[in-house]
């Protein structure tokens, strides 16, 4: 944590191949932010672009010593450059938000309106999102996946994309898993949340930065980190073949000793092979990707590696 007197508020933006956007971006954040009060930051943390994304950062925070800019060595991900930017935030109020242009600045004081009623968090929730039906689609039914697996109540919805109080970003810089998912992150901290409807802007981007092999990863290592119910799942799978596999044993011994089976059945051997093989192989598939993510925690490494800052 950064130390130094307390600003009013702070933006972290992640930023990933921004250049066609982060002008734009950056001059209606400070817009904004000036119309809020003169005691604000803005962090741009760049993850790894390999565009003109941090020499953008670097004119901007030249221009306004409001701005900062943080480079990282390598493409951590996105909710770990937003870990980089909460870790360096001073502000009352923390905004954070994507660098697409999707998340639209002028719902910034919209949202710390809300916030004065008395809230910790305010969650924007977008109405009219942009984007291809399937992928909404798709989103929506990770959201349900993840919620059955979980517990935890996700809005499709929702986003980074919210206001947060100081001691909601401390509780959450207290959790230095190396498995991150920020909205999962937020709900989990708890305190008393609220929801505010705001627009959803157009990609400034031509296509997204997160493809669905990415989406998967992201999606899979989430369910992984906050949950051990896919384990507990394999475990009641395993009891009910069991049980199918207890009667039919049993049939087939009544079958035997009645004179029924006269040829032993290949079609059903087979098929019984085939089927337990496949589910020892799957379920030992779960429980290395289990194995494998607590050896990645344990090793204790940095979530993310500085290069350099403005």
């Amino acid at each position: 944590m950064r130390n130094g007197p307390e600003t009013y508020l702070s933006v972290v933006v992640p930023v990933y191949q921004s250049g066609r956007s982060l002008e734009a971006l950056i001059s209606r954040l400070e817009a904004v932010m000036a119309g809020i009060s003169q005691q604000v930051e803005l962090i741009l943390v760049d993850d790894g672009s390999s565009d003109n994304s941090w020499e953008l950062i670097c004119a901007a925070a030249r221009n306004s010593p409001k701005v900062k800019g943080i480079c990282l060595s390598r493409n951590f991900g996105q909710h770990h450059a937003i870990a980089a930017g909460l870790d360096v935030s001073r502000g009352r109020w923390t905004v954070v938000m994507d660098a697409d242009l999707q998340d639209l600045p002028e719902e910034i004081p919209h949202l710390l309106s809300k916030a004065m009623h008395g809230y910790d968090a305010v969650l924007a929730r977008r109405i009219n999102r942009k984007g291809r039906r399937w992928k909404i689609a798709l989103s929506a039914g990770f959201y349900r996946v993840f919620r059955y697996m979980t517990g935890t109540p996700l809005d499709p919805a929702v986003g980074n994309f919210g206001v947060y109080h100081r001691k909601v970003i401390q509780a959450i810089l207290q959790m230095r898993e190396s498995i991150r998912y920020f909205p999962a992150q937020v709900q989990w901290v708890g305190f008393r949340q609220g929801y505010f409807n705001v627009s959803h802007g157009k990609s400034a981007v031509s296509s997204s930065n997160y493809g669905f092999r990415s989406k998967f990863h992201l999606g899979l290592n989430a369910l992984m980190a906050f949950s051990d119910k896919p384990l507990r799942l394999t475990i009641k799978l395993g009891f009910l073949i069991a049980s199918i596999g207890f009667i039919f044993a049993l049939t087939t011994l009544i079958r035997y000793f009645t004179g029924s089976i006269v040829v032993p059945g290949y079609a059903s051997l087979i098929v019984s092979v085939w089927v337990l093989a496949g589910l020892i192989l799957m379920t030992l598939g779960m429980v290395g990707l289990y194995v494998g993510k607590t050896f990645e925690g344990v090793k204790n490494r940095p979530l993310y590696v500085v290069d350099k800052k403005t």
